[in-house]
């Protein structure tokens, strides 16, 4: 009881923080499968758990090694900067290579599309990207700014902002991205509507 309400609260905050990926699932996605047909639609779909995962993932590392580095007074208000760079330094790299491997994963299963597999990458590179800059940033802010307990609040903020990101990469992005770099022939069989 005594870590209820606080807890609570942040549970709350994540529900509202999400009520966007809920939108963005279910608002655009007509649209979205008549453009590039059912069965990319439904591999975009499938590929939205495993960025997401993934992407919540790092952002959930960068997230524990930046708390207990506050911890241990190995990051401080002084050299946050340092911190900040050499974490994102990290996520780019990660970034770029589960981009790659995603990639070449939807390369495969999309029947060798190549148009597609760039998609998969760029929307999980920027996924990763900002995982790591929100799960790094988060406790810096929450410790250094707002002198809360960073291990309360920066999981649910993490995750609600990291898939608010991670949707509307594979949704948003991915879709201009398809729009742009299309069009696309559909199979009369594989039409959506």
């Amino acid at each position: 009881s005594r870590a209820f309400p606080e807890r609570f609260i942040t549970l709350i905050v994540t529900l509202i923080i999400e009520i966007p990926v809920l939108l963005m699932i279910s608002g655009g996605s007509d649209r979205l499968c008549k453009e590039v047909g059912r069965t990319k639609y439904q591999l975009l779909m499938a590929f939205l758990p495993l960025s997401s995962a993934i992407s919540g993932n790092v952002g959930l590392q960068c997230n524990a090694l930046t708390i207990r580095a506050i911890s241990h007074i190995h990051v401080t208000t002084e050299n946050y900067f340092v911190w900040l760079r050499t974490e994102l330094g990290s996520s780019f790299m990660l970034g770029l290579s589960m981009g790659s491997v995603l990639g070449i994963v939807a390369y495969h299963a999309s029947g060798n599309d190549i148009i597609f597999a760039f998609t998969i990458f760029v929307a999980q590179f920027v996924s990763i990207l900002t995982a790591g800059l929100t799960g790094t940033f988060a406790p810096l802010i929450i410790t250094f700014l707002f002198h809360r307990d960073s291990g309360k609040w920066c999981g649910p903020l993490e995750t609600a902002i990291q898939d608010i990101v991670g949707s509307f990469s594979m949704m948003i992005l991915s879709y201009r991205l398809l729009i742009l770099l299309g069009p696309f022939e559909i199979d009369p069989k594989d039409t959506c509507g």
